[in-house]
């Protein structure tokens, strides 16, 4: 943008099968690969801490996400040669030969899913994690969560045009896809936080009308410059003392703030401005919303609500004539289970 500096970094070109990243600390492996299914939850992201670091060409910047109970099934089965059957494809590929890369071993893999339903939402983080977990696994585990999650992140693609390209990522939804629950990532990929929602509780999502313009990340960037230590003071002293001590209305006052600040406002306003988003948020929460924000740079809006309130905020999403799931949170996080 004319007049500012911009601290977006080049796109990174990955090599398929070539990991980024490391080093990463092997525990051990098997000598046969099993086979394996794994269920992971999608993961809402609520809120970015710092898009510098989001944008900077490797993954970081930190964020808040919330697990819900949506989930990707997949099979992870042994093959002569590599089969992924799921989209996006070579994203998928690219991860899980990084990991047998990795390990020192020349093994491929079926991936494939026997569910084809549908999701609300783009879940390419949760799809890669649930596929790299199921060949960790698979493997007999060579790398533990937190390496796993790293190599994750750090080999993260989207393809255009027939290359990889490392996608920013701060690492928040493969941990909520991981863990469940409500999660705060640091920088560097490290959880800081995690806590559950009570399951009793209802998670509504409203849908926007349009697609919005185009995302602006140089202003992301450039607003995030402005107000990340804002928002990891709030994180830190806010959030945080009230997620450990699972105090939510106090958790959804603090959410609520970081959607009035730094980059988020800029994905915010990217829909007509952002003011009927705003003024249906605002009147989520004086309806008894306890939490509400906005899903990444979706548009979509999500409350989380006890039942007693309910009714008032089906009917405050009613008027607002948006379309919308009622689901609820996932404490449960991602299961795997091996077979011969």
């Amino acid at each position: 943008m004319k007049g500012r500096m911009s601290a977006l970094a080049e796109e990174k070109v990955l090599n398929m099968g070539i990991p980024n990243g490391g080093p990463y600390p092997i525990l051990g492996r098997l000598d046969q690969p099993r086979s394996a299914t794994v269920r992971v939850p999608l993961c809402l992201d609520l809120a970015t801490i710092d898009s510098t670091e989001k944008f900077s060409g490797a993954p970081g910047g930190g964020g808040i996400g919330l697990a819900m109970d949506m989930h990707i099934f997949l099979k992870i089965m042994p093959a002569d040669e590599w089969q992924v059957e799921v989209v996006p494809d070579r994203s998928v590929e690219h991860v899980c030969r990084s990991i047998c890369r990795l390990v020192g071993v020349e093994r491929s893999f079926r991936i494939t899913t026997p569910e084809e339903g549908g999701v609300p939402f783009d879940c390419t983080s949760e799809i890669i994690a649930a596929a790299a977990a199921g060949v960790n696994a698979a493997l007999g585990r060579p790398f533990g969560q937190r390496e796993l999650r790293r190599i994750i992140s750090n080999n993260l693609v989207a393809e255009d045009n027939g290359e990889l390209h490392l996608a920013p990522d701060t690492g928040v939804r493969v941990a909520g896809a991981f863990f469940g629950g409500l999660v705060i990532v640091t920088d560097e990929l490290e959880i800081a936080c995690r806590t559950p929602l009570p399951d009793t509780g209802s998670l509504i999502l409203a849908f926007p009308e349009d697609e919005g313009s185009a995302l602006d990340k140089e202003k992301m960037v450039y607003i995030d410059g402005k107000d990340r230590e804002k928002k990891a003071l709030e994180v830190l002293m806010r959030l945080m003392p009230a997620a450990i001590k699972s105090e939510i209305p106090k958790m959804g006052d603090s959410i609520y703030r970081l959607q009035l600040l730094g980059s988020k406002v800029v994905e915010i306003r990217r829909f007509d401005g952002g003011k009927d988003t705003y003024r249906l948020m605002s009147m989520l929460r004086m309806k008894g919303s306890e939490i509400v924000a906005v899903h990444n740079d979706t548009g979509i809006v999500i409350c989380y609500v006890s039942q007693e309130k309910i009714d008032d905020i089906l009917q405050v999403i009613k008027d607002s004539r948006k379309d919308k799931i009622i689901t609820r949170p996932d404490n449960k996080g991602m299961r795997i289970t091996l077979t011969k």
